[in-house]
């Protein structure tokens, strides 16, 4: 990190950095409408620029840049910008700065607009206000953190403001446009190596024997452009079949329909793709790693040649959980591999110094810890448990390096936003279990509910829904069983061993520690909410956690429906367990037949059967009114108590119409005529207390 006084000293590493096709990131540590118009004078000649979360200048000043929100930040990816201009003042999404920092051109900047250095880790933004602090105490440990990682950096550099005494004495800044910051581009053409892995896939296509490639890249590495490229060449003569290209989102595809042109990109949705199977000569699967599995391997056995495309970056969430398991979905199928990569960097140079920031500085390159069997021995020491907060681990930078890759590995798409919301959040830690010195598990466990009784009928009622709070929230708006949300549970976000010492009994014995502390803390129960495949399901129920819902669709990016399981400590929760398994049994009886179609038959089994055990004959009238009056009054929980008013219908034809509702479950006046139908029941107020 180097520091500046005034935007005049930027001027020589600016020039250094576009004559070498570099990038770097000036931080302008100020007031933030004083940043803003140095941003302006930075970018008022630039040919490009995309301005994030900043609303105090008037587009029409800077014609060619583009003014968005951070959520929008993953329409643009697939942008070419010379200046990316992110404002931190109101919030700072980790992931959206990571993603929207790949789209920024050799010799551009990535502009970060902050409060003063010193005063950035108190502001009172939006991320801070969705985890639960208040403005008098606000405090960001990640903040913190990550400004340490700027020091002895080469991309990074801070402008601070020395101007806060006296407005009046703020000299002008003596900035000058570098003469070559405007250059005609030339005409997009492959490079060597990618040429190459296009002359490859086209080889590939016209043998048209059964195969699988797979393309990784980080990004920037031009993959999308690559196959554009591949399309506009085989378009001329597609004598085995068009290529077919699927994706998570068509709008990520700006750089193939840029190369593929005048070729058309012939886009499918992926339901429509599985639904039509058109003729295809080969199908391209672009950011596979997002698709689930279940899915790619439907794709994978009914065409004979697949590409897929996915980008390596952890900060965009394309995960390990693709990378670990597509091996051997692939030897399972017996379907030949070939695998391919692009090294050299697209749009700026190899060993650019911002994109070698990004990537360390937000963990997106650490390795996972090596499994030492030798330590596992008849005479290992003890197993160890240590529980840590955000604030520990920021301080910690050793062991946060040792415990992230394991969250990684935990789940398929953990994003530095992630990162953040593990060391700001107050009421999430993490549990490690270590054997000696060596770290071979860990949980991230939130706090939840503990909510106030009016609070919890909102939620239940739909009216509210906040920030958190999942596994409650779930139990109170779809289960309908809003004491949920009263008491003080703890969900296990995540739970993982290492790789290479799972089946040992790490977890269950993490498990138990953690459910002993929850006893201590007077919690009412534990819980979790997973993708519900039968190995998972199983490791729960082994440690007496039963299921409490079922969600009604598969996840877009698991292809498995969630299933939330919970454990329980205190009497009250002992005694939520009977009527909420018995409804949970009810309600999957009621839908087997249309909504689970994802899940497979052991799964199923598994937790029908374990409802069943747990649960009551059958629910007292007082709680079938409770769930029909939700049904009736409420804006959320549709489907869960569908089977109890079909039960109570006597004519046919309004038993047939809670049947096609429950079959288009989302089919707004078809909601509104079944709940009608129980309004008319004239169902008493739900109790004050629930």
């Amino acid at each position: 990190m180097r520091s500046i006084t005034e935007l005049a000293d930027f001027r020589e590493p600016l020039l250094m950095a576009q004559n070498t096709g570099h990038r770097l990131m000036l931080v302008l540590a100020m007031a933030e409408e004083r940043g803003i118009t140095q941003a302006q004078q930075l970018t008022h000649l630039g040919s490009s620029g995309l301005w994030v979360d900043v609303q105090e200048i008037d587009p029409a000043e800077l014609i060619d840049h583009q003014h968005i929100t951070a959520a929008q930040a993953s329409q643009y990816l697939g942008t070419s910008n010379q200046y990316v201009i992110y404002n931190a003042y109101r919030g700072f999404n980790a992931s959206a700065f990571c993603a929207l920092s790949g789209t920024i051109m050799a010799g551009g900047v990535l502009i970060l607009l902050t409060p003063p250095t010193s005063q950035w880790h108190k502001n009172f933004d939006s991320q801070l206000q969705a985890y639960g602090q208040s403005a008098s105490d606000a405090h960001s440990y990640f903040i913190q953190w990550w400004q340490q990682q700027w020091q002895h950096h080469r991309a990074v550099f801070v402008l601070h403001d020395t101007w806060c005494e006296n407005q009046q004495q703020v000299k002008t800044t003596r900035w000058q446009s570098l003469p070559n910051l405007l250059k005609i581009s030339k005409q997009l053409e492959p490079t060597r190596q990618q040429q190459s892995l296009i002359t490859q896939l086209v080889t590939v296509y016209n043998q048209q024997s059964a195969m699988l490639v797979t393309i990784d890249a980080h990004r920037g590495r031009g993959k999308s452009t690559c196959l554009g490229w591949l399309i506009k060449f085989i378009g001329k003569d597609p004598k085995h079949g068009p290529i077919v290209v699927t994706a998570p989102s068509k709008r990520a595809l700006g750089p193939m329909v840029q190369t593929a042109a005048p070729q058309i990109v012939n886009f499918y949705a992926l339901d429509a793709l599985l639904h039509l199977r058109p003729k295809a000569g080969l199908v391209i699967v672009d950011e596979a790693a997002a698709i689930p599995l279940p899915q790619l391997i439907k794709l994978i056995n009914h065409y004979d040649v697949v590409v897929l495309s996915s980008t390596q970056d952890g900060y965009e969430g394309s995960g390990q959980g693709y990378r670990l398991k597509l091996p051997r979905i692939i030897s399972s199928l017996g379907r030949t591999n070939k695998a391919m990569t692009l090294t050299e960097p697209m749009r700026w140079q190899a060993n650019d110094p911002l994109e070698e920031f990004i990537r360390s500085s937000f963990l997106c390159d650490v390795k996972m810890p090596s499994t030492v069997q030798g330590f596992l021995s008849d005479s290992e020491p003890p197993l160890t448990y240590t529980q840590l907060t955000g604030e520990t681990l920021a301080e910690n930078n050793d062991l946060l390096r040792q415990v992230y890759p394991l969250l990684m590995l935990a789940h398929y798409q953990t994003t530095p936003q992630d990162l953040r919301l593990l060391l700001d959040h107050p009421q999430h830690k993490i549990h490690l279990c270590h054997v000696g010195d060596h770290l071979v598990g860990l949980a991230w466990v939130a706090e939840e509910g503990n909510l106030d009784a009016a609070l919890a009928q909102d939620i239940a009622l739909g009216k509210r829904r906040i920030k958190g709070h999942l596994l409650a929230q779930i139990l109170a708006q779809q289960a309908g069983f809003t004491v949920a949300c009263e008491m003080r549970s703890w969900r296990i976000q995540r739970l993982v061993v290492l790789p290479g010492l799972q089946g040992k009994g790490f977890g269950s014995a993490l498990l138990k520690q953690i459910y002993g502390l929850a006893e201590d803390a007077q919690v009412d129960f534990i819980g979790a909410s997973f993708s519900a495949s039968a190995d998972t399901l199983r490791f729960w129920r082994a440690n007496n956690f039963l299921p409490a819902w079922l969600g009604l669709r598969a996840d877009a990016a698991t292809g498995f429906n969630s299933v939330q399981v919970m454990r329980p400590i205190s009497l009250g929760a002992k005694e939520l367990i009977g009527p909420l398994t018995c409804h949970l049994r009810d309600y999957l009886n009621f839908g087997k037949g249309m909504w689970f179609a994802s899940v497979d038959d052991e799964t199923w089994q598994d937790i029908y059967s374990a409802c069943s055990q747990a649960a009551i004959t059958a629910l007292n009238a007082q709680h079938q009114q409770r769930l029909l009056t939700l049904l009736a009054k409420g804006q959320a929980g549709f489907s869960g108590p569908l089977y109890l008013l079909y039960q109570q219908l006597h004519d046919e034809k309004d038993k047939q119409m809670v049947k096609n509702a429950a079959q288009n479950n989302t089919h707004k006046g078809l909601q509104r005529s079944v709940r009608h139908l129980a309004l008319a029941l004239s169902l008493l107020e739900l109790p004050s207390n629930q």
